[in-house]
């Protein structure tokens, strides 16, 4: 009743509006305007002059009258080319054609009169300004010359983003251990060191994204007519956004017929191999002997065919009135990718510290060297020969098939079946079309519809995630939009739009119900711990803005109101995971952990490394959720604001304004209801002249609160002892209160146990892969029970009775807020020549209040002190201390609870930069642009998922690091250069390149277990290393199209083109196994924890490289336009 009591004022604002009169205008961040003054030829102005800006595709015409200084405004014109024209009384009329007025811009036209006595067309033939010195804030427009010319892969424009200052790509993480969960996409666009959420994408003026800071499917490229990226500073009327505000404007129909159809063919006969596509060190089934030399997995070719297709069609239904555009592409791609699990046998034998700093080796020869000599061999075993020794540990840390332990040829059968070269296919689909209607000369309206599928078998299998861990996703996108807008008079105008979308994201998993394996640095086999996971999202919005031009000042306001529903199935932490990590050699044996006293006084310590920790049954920790994984939450967003851009002189324009958002939530979470966001900004041009613009701007921007963060706290928090899902942790130590309820009791058990008694060769509870009857996984409540982990879904909490054993939980922060960004620019452009133009920007953007999950259950524990092997001293909290498991309470608020995971908006972002760009409009057979970008972006957590959390969870300020997606240095260059010669060989050639350089992202070093004992393994690093003091490849790319255009007749032609990405053929790494052991620090070599991959070492060894971008590639392609 709450919620329906909220729509009221906003629908009744709607429907005041709707029955209003509507009329020609384009929606907010989806506009632009034209502007100028009108003078004779003294340079004096003339007041009422009629100005008339004409839309030449379309015959659309919207008129003004110059204030008593000569000036005019037209607000909220569609882009589109114009003829601007002005006539007075006893003056010759004047018109520029040609003027070009993009998304976003205010294009400056001044028009001189010339006294006359016959009426007489004046043509003006000077160009706009390529400098917009009415524009305070950052912004470029990427138009239609670029989106049609450049090179792009794939076709998805919204990557040419990518080319923009300051604009990173945060599709990966240089670290190969990425937490972050599939059904929670980001955008991959970090703006500024983000995580690549907290932007926003509109098209149309409509939203286009999901509840998690991520991209919805929107148009086909064919159907963009330009898209503005408001990188910083952006006006009130734009919002929802933390980052930056995108607006895509489609394309429309005119009154002539034009239209388009194509097709781009790639296949692997042109392109180069894949850097980590090897075959299997061992086929399937093959046993693995020691006895035997290792083998090598070859080199081979990955496969590719690809075809991209669809056309588009623009006309007129009623010229002058009424126009139709509508557009099909399609996308059939079955490629391979490549996950190098098995590449050398030798990493199912003991380390040798060549490959790893770990020399489990060196103590076997050590042991072998001193015969006879008696050692305590196994731990808790009596005393052997030390050559005996040596060949008991050879065998224990040997992975051999074997073996009388099956958990041996279980490893290798693992690895072997899922490494390799595995299909990774697509099959996507964008359709739509508009419908737009002049109803008179104040009054038209628009229809879109639009239509998206995909399907995407295997994206993520890839790097070391095996197919097991893989998933497919499907995704339904249905959108259909409507706008009215209407003109008041010449001064005022309104808009109206109303928007309903419905949207399937599905994550299905390839194995759906086995138990997820982790083996850290190796692979990530079994069913991801999130999924299947399937999302319907059904948004409604609705949006009202009023611009209202009084003289210089130009006043706009709007009321915007966004249901958002969220239906989700989504099986979170339900499939289980046993994680497996390095661990003391000391759990084996004495000689391994403490040599010397094996009679090794010089010999370094070594650790079990994670695939032995497999082949041992020994997992770190073994966590599972059980219960109902639906969820079912509406959110409305509201927002209002009010924005002036005022024009103090002729040469200082003034934007300020102030908006306000409303963010509702579930009744679990607060509600954050002051956020008000004020900006202000200036554009001044010094010199009048239209050619130098002084811009500066502050403001504050908020992001919305992802719907996964609630959504958690519903599923998985404790309210009213009640547990939706009831989530457990079981780790290797043993259970609070229950020492020997390890997780290595429920590992090996469950692994000796048929789920079909009756067929003893049937799966067991870890390697099946269909649950039994009545089960959503494998493993289920009754297959716990043996363990007396009696799971329920309701009753206290420890220590009460009867509570529900070993709780993970998760809650939100009583006051928790909505994140935002501060953010700073100042900057200058100036005119070279009539088309070029150069800028220098300085950007400060501070961001607060950022999500991130903190163990409320953690006190601070004794601080432990080590000297690191390069002599600098570490120390760290550590709740494994003595002091913590004498006193439990002392360390842990409850210790019986696992983790008490608190959603907080505590983390924070800074960031500064200067980039330096030049443009050049299209002149002379020419366009480009170039920019460079120095800065340095850092931040106290990636994201909002737990095992992001930080290291030490009492002091989140010591996570403060470099950003994932910090790039020091960015320079790219891109522009389209046509034949000037009109020779029959030579002409209509084109040649459009792009380069790009950017130097490496950092990652965090990881050390495969629980170094603190705070019950978090996944996010722990080796004592002494800070967050993400690793530092990524640095990416070079240069990508080239060459195309030649045959005139087929007089309004139909054909162009052949042929695309080259990497043509180069470099091999840009773009990930690094960053698992790295505990001991990192403390091995003789160590000198820094800043360390880089290497090339040399395979994918499974620590600081080896992993996966790569594409090496070099070919496309063809033919278009027909008309």
């Amino acid at each position: 009743m709450k919620r329906s009591c909220k729509l009221i004022p906003s629908l009744f604002l709607f429907g005041a509006f709707l029955f209003a009169p509507w009329a020609h205008a384009q929606g907010v961040g989806a506009s632009g305007d034209i502007a100028g003054t009108v003078t004779d030829p003294s340079g004096a102005a003339i007041p009422k002059a009629k100005v008339t800006a004409t839309d030449t595709a379309k015959g659309l015409s919207r008129a003004t009258l110059t204030d008593e200084r000569g000036e005019y405004r037209l607000s909220g014109l569609l882009p589109s080319t114009y003829t601007v024209s002005a006539e007075a009384q006893n003056f010759q009329p004047a018109a520029q054609h040609n003027a070009v007025l993009t998304v976003g811009q205010t294009a400056l036209v001044d028009l001189r009169l010339t006294l006359s006595q016959v009426t007489q067309n004046v043509e003006v033939t000077s160009e706009i300004p390529v400098v917009e010195t009415e524009r305070s804030h950052l912004a470029e427009t990427v138009t239609q010359d670029y989106i049609k010319d450049l090179p792009i892969d794939r076709r998805d424009y919204l990557t040419f983003t990518l080319l923009m200052p300051g604009v990173s790509n945060s599709t990966r993480l240089a670290g190969d251990q990425d937490f972050r969960v599939k059904q929670t996409p980001q955008s991959g666009l970090s703006f500024y060191g983000s995580n690549g959420r907290g932007n926003t994408v509109t098209v149309d003026g409509g939203e286009a994204n999901d509840d998690a800071g991520g991209v919805r499917l929107t148009v086909s490229q064919d159907v963009v007519q330009e898209f503005q990226i408001n990188r910083s500073n952006y006006s009130a009327e734009l919002g929802g956004a933390s980052g930056a505000a995108i607006n895509i404007v489609t394309k429309s129909g005119s009154n002539q017929t034009h239209g388009s159809l194509f097709g781009f063919f790639r296949n692997d006969a042109l392109d180069a191999r894949d850097p980590f596509a090897f075959s299997q060190a061992l086929a399937p089934n093959q046993p693995f002997n020691p006895a035997n030399p290792d083998t090598l997995g070859q080199p081979v070719k990955d496969t590719l065919n690809r075809q991209q297709f669809g056309g588009s069609i623009g006309l007129t239904l009623r010229p002058d009135k009424t126009f139709l555009f509508t557009a099909f592409e399609g996308l059939w791609q079955d490629a391979q990718s490549a996950v190098p699990l098995l590449t050398n046998t030798n990493i199912f034998r003991p380390d040798n510290g060549i490959t790893t700093p770990n020399d489990q080796q060196a103590i076997i020869s050590g042991l072998a060297a001193r015969g006879g000599a008696s050692v305590p061999c196994l731990r808790g075993q009596p005393s052997l020969p030390a050559a005996a020794c040596a060949t008991v540990l050879q065998n224990f840390l040997t992975i051999n098939s074997a073996s009388p332990n099956p958990l041996h040829a279980f490893v290798i059968a693992d690895l072997e079946n899922n490494g390799g070269l595995f299909p990774y296919t697509t099959r996507e689909y964008l359709a739509s079309v508009r419908l737009d209607h002049k109803f008179n000369d104040n009054n038209q309206a628009y229809l879109r519809y639009g239509y998206g599928h995909d399907r995407e078998e295997n994206p993520d299998v890839q790097s070391l995630t095996g197919f097991s861990h893989g998933s497919s996703i499907h995704t339904f996108d249905d959108t259909l939009q409507a706008g009215w807008f209407h003109i008041f008079n010449s001064n005022l105008q309104n808009e109206a739009r109303a928007q309903w979308n419905y949207n399937d994201f599905n994550v299905v998993p390839n194995e759906p119900a086995q138990v997820g394996l982790n083996i850290y640095g190796y692979s990530n086999l079994g069913t991801n711990i999130f999924l299947p996971s399937d999302t319907i999202l059904r948004r409604y919005e609705l949006a009202d803005n009023v611009i209202w031009t009084r003289g210089r000042p130009t006043m706009k306001m709007g009321f915007y109101e966004l249901i958002r529903g969220d239906h989700s199935d989504s099986h979170t932490y339900m499939p289980g995971r046993f994680f497996f990590g390095s661990l003391p050699g000391g759990i084996i044996s004495p000689c391994l952990q403490v040599p010397a006293a094996c009679g090794l006084l010089t010999t370094q310590p070594a650790v079990i490394n994670g695939l032995q920790s497999a082949s041992l049954g020994l997992p770190q920790f073994y966590q599972q959720g059980f219960g109902t994984p639906v969820y079912n939450f509406t959110r409305p967003f509201t927002a209002a604001y009010w924005q002036d851009t005022w024009r103090i002189l002729p040469n200082l324009t003034l934007n300020y304004g102030l908006r306000y958002e409303l963010d509702s939530q579930p009744s679990i979470m607060n509600t954050d209801k002051d956020n008000f966001a004020p900006r202000l900004s200036f554009a001044w041009d010094p010199f009048n002249d239209h050619k130098t613009v002084i811009r500066a701007g502050v403001g504050i921007f908020y992001s919305s609160i992802y719907a996964q963060i609630p959504d958690v706290v519903q599923t998985l928090g404790n309210i009213n002892n009640a547990r939706q899902i009831a989530l457990l942790l079981v780790p290797l130590t043993g259970a609070p209160g229950s020492p020997t309820l390890t997780s290595a009791l429920v590992f090996n058990t469950l692994f000796a146990e048929p789920v079909n008694p009756g067929n003893p060769t049937s799966p067991t509870f870890i390697t099946c892969t269909t649950p039994p009857p009545g089960q959503l996984a494998c493993i289920g409540p009754a297959q716990l029970t043996q363990f007396g982990l009696n799971v329920s879904n309701t009753g206290p909490l420890p220590p009460a009775p009867s509570a529900v054993p070993l709780p993970v939980l998760f809650g939100a922060q009583a006051d928790y807020q909505s994140p935002y960004s501060f953010q700073v620019e100042m900057g200058a452009e100036h005119e070279l020549t009539n088309n070029l133009s150069v800028s220098a920007t300085y950007v400060y953007i501070h961001g607060l209040r950022l999500p991130v999950a903190i163990d409320a259950n953690l006190l601070p524990a004794p601080i432990n002190t080590l000297t690191l092997a390069n002599g600098q001293s570490a120390s760290y909290r550590n709740w494994g201390d003595p002091q913590c498991r004498l006193n439990p309470t002392n360390c842990f608020v409850n210790p019986l609870i696992l983790q008490n995971n608190v959603y907080s908006s505590a983390a924070f972002a800074l960031y500064q930069g200067v980039s330096f760009e030049i443009k050049q409009r299209f002149s002379h057979h020419f366009m480009a642009m170039a920019n460079y970008t120095y800065s340095k972006a850092r931040d106290t957590t990636t994201d909002f998922n737990s095992d992001f959390a930080p290291f030490d969870e009492t002091n989140l300020a010591a996570d403060r690091a470099l950003c994932d997606f910090d790039q020091r240095n960015k320079f790219v260059v891109a522009g389209v250069i046509q034949s000037p010669w009109n020779g029959l060989v030579l002409k209509n050639f084109e040649l459009a390149p792009i380069l790009n350089y950017h130097s490496g992202n950092p990652f965090n070093l990881l050390a495969g277990l629980d170094v603190n004992g705070d019950n978090h393994p996944t996010n722990d690093r080796p004592i002494g290393a800070g967050r993400n003091t690793g530092l990524g490849p640095d990416y070079f790319s240069l990508d080239l199209r060459l195309s030649r255009t045959f005139r087929l007749h007089e309004k139909a032609s054909l162009q052949l083109l042929a695309e080259a990405f990497n043509i180069t053929n470099r091999t840009n790494y773009s990930s690094v196994n960053n698992v790295v052991g505990r001991n990192f620090g403390l091995t003789p070599s160590f000198t820094t924890f800043n360390v880089s991959g290497n090339a040399a070492l395979s994918p499974t060894q620590p600081l080896g490289f992993t996966s790569a971008y594409a090496k070099r590639e070919f496309q063809l392609g033919l278009r027909l336009d008309f």
